[in-house]
């Protein structure tokens, strides 16, 4: 079969067969995904982030194909199933890598929340994936759960693929189905290597995250991962009862897998200025709708017009011309500019120092912050010491909960405190996904015929991973007065509770 070499800077060359290129990547709804950045606003901070779904999907398609063929080769998880039917698995699993991020918005998750869910969910009825759903056991759950984007996806793969699909003799509800962590044939009582084929897109080891981890790093070279990503493909096995686990030899790189990707969160994407200028871009989409009276994304522009992230920002630059006097038209000069205020603090260790409190709950006095310059292109220290005050020192876990808590709240007290306009002042909260020692039962590893987790096994003791911390955004030069705001206002609502 003729095939085509497209080099990836992170994998190398990917080989796809010329048919699945003319007939799924040289499309202009997968064309769309080059225009669509992985990492939304963030390459404002880490100016290599500029890589694309388009990019990606590619690098899901290569993990997933190259795993999937070692997976053949062990000959316990060849048995039961002929090589006819592990062929439809690997054809549907090639197809649905490829197309599993086709229904991504504009700048990727930001936008989500601005799709109609109503109209998106009645396209998605139109398709027959409901009923599909239906009749093959599973129930209407897995559409219930999926985010905007995956089931946008599915109405494109079904509407715009359906009969490249079917050329290639693949299912396109078992490729949406892929999309969603199921198999409807693994559900209508095939073989149990379908259901691992939708494991492999869609679960805690799946090839998905394995791409994003190792080109969100290479990409913004922040270098915060230290990951044997040929080792991990080598180490995917499976079980007839349990399904998808890694094997012993994945051992000596499971730790870097997931403490890399802990990392990735808390420097490259829940970095502070990462934080603000996904929350800046967001809040202008926001005010687009505010004053045009018009959503900025659409289900039927980007199934009709193909909205990417270029014709969004065309979108809101108009909007700010027209309207000079604008809350939009400051968030947009402050976007474009790159003017973007540091936060009251940069980390959990400066959170502690400011509010007053150490890591232990002792009292602090110095507030100046020692961050080194390896964050991005923003590891200045602004200089301001701040002075935490008198008071009870307040504990940290229970401070950043009522911080969080009132969010709304406090940013109206602290814009009215400070005297300047509402959209100037934010709190958000960084994300940083859990995978605390209690929290590693899905994580499987095979051993000795039997499967365990990484928290059975004891693989990691007690060790405990960073936690999520609020930030604080407000103009350059208030950020002493906003502390002692918030911290008379805690102060005074919880009072006697806050610990000594």
């Amino acid at each position: 079969m003729p095939t085509t070499q497209i080099k990836d800077p992170v994998h190398g060359y990917v080989e796809l067969p010329d048919a699945l290129v003319e007939g799924v990547v040289d499309t202009r709804p997968f064309q769309r995904l080059r225009y669509v950045r992985q990492l939304s606003a963030t390459h404002l901070v880490y100016p290599g982030a500029n890589h694309t779904r388009f990019e990606h999907s590619l690098g899901v398609y290569h993990l997933g194909r190259t795993v999937f063929e070692n997976l053949r080769r062990q000959s316990y998880f060849a048995r039961g199933a002929t090589a006819d039917e592990l062929e439809e698995i690997q054809r549907t699993l090639e197809c649905a890598c490829l197309l599993h991020d086709v229904g991504h918005p504009p700048f990727s998750h930001l936008s989500e929340g601005f799709l109609d869910e109503g109209i998106l969910r009645e396209r998605v009825a139109e398709t027959g994936l409901v009923d599909a759903f239906d009749a093959a056991g599973v129930g209407g759950a897995p559409l219930r759960s999926a985010n905007p984007h995956e089931l946008l996806g599915c109405v494109i793969i079904v509407e715009e693929y359906g009969d490249a699909l079917r050329a290639f003799d693949v299912d396109p509800f078992e490729v949406c189905a892929y999309v969603l962590g199921y198999s409807l044939a693994y559900e209508r009582g095939e073989p149990w290597q379908y259901g691992v084929g939708a494991q492999l897109l869609h679960s805690p080891i799946d090839v998905d995250r394995l791409d994003y981890i190792t080109r969100d790093n290479y990409m913004t070279g922040a270098g915060v991962l230290s990951f044997d990503v040929e080792r991990m493909v080598d180490a995917y096995t499976a079980h007839p009862e349990e399904g998808l686990a890694l094997s012993e030899k994945a051992l000596s790189t499971i730790g870097n897998y997931l403490e890399g990707r802990i990392a990735l969160y808390m420097w490259v994407t829940q970095h502070h200025k990462s934080v603000y200028a996904n929350r800046l871009l967001q809040a202008m989409l926001g005010e687009y709708e505010a004053e045009t009276g018009e959503s900025p994304v659409t289900v039927d522009g980007i199934l009709d017009r193909e909205l990417d992230d270029n014709g969004v920002l065309e979108r809101l630059r108009v909007a700010a011309r027209e309207n000079p006097d604008s809350t939009l038209a400051s968030m947009y000069d402050r976007f474009r500019g790159r003017r973007f205020p540091a936060t009251c603090w940069k980390h959990r260790i400066a959170l502690a120092d400011r509010i007053g409190s150490d890591l232990d709950g002792g009292e602090g006095e110095d507030g100046g912050e020692g961050e080194d310059g390896g964050e991005g292109e923003d590891g200045e220290d602004d200089g301001e010491g701040e002075d935490a005050g008198g008071g009870r020192a307040p504990d940290l876990d229970e401070f950043t909960a009522w911080l969080t808590e009132g969010d709304d709240r406090l940013e109206s007290l602290l814009a009215d405190a400070l005297d300047v306009p509402a959209h100037e002042v934010w709190i958000d909260r960084s994300y940083v996904p859990a995978y605390d020692p209690d929290e590693l039962e899905d994580i499987p590893i095979a051993y000795g015929g039997t499967t365990r987790s990484v928290g059975d096994w004891g693989l990691y003791g007690d060790r405990a991973f960073d936690v999520p911390i609020p930030f604080v955004f407000v103009p350059d030069g208030t950020k002493r007065r906003a502390i002692r705001v918030l911290r008379e206002a805690f102060e005074r609502e919880v009072g006697e509770e806050a610990p000594a």
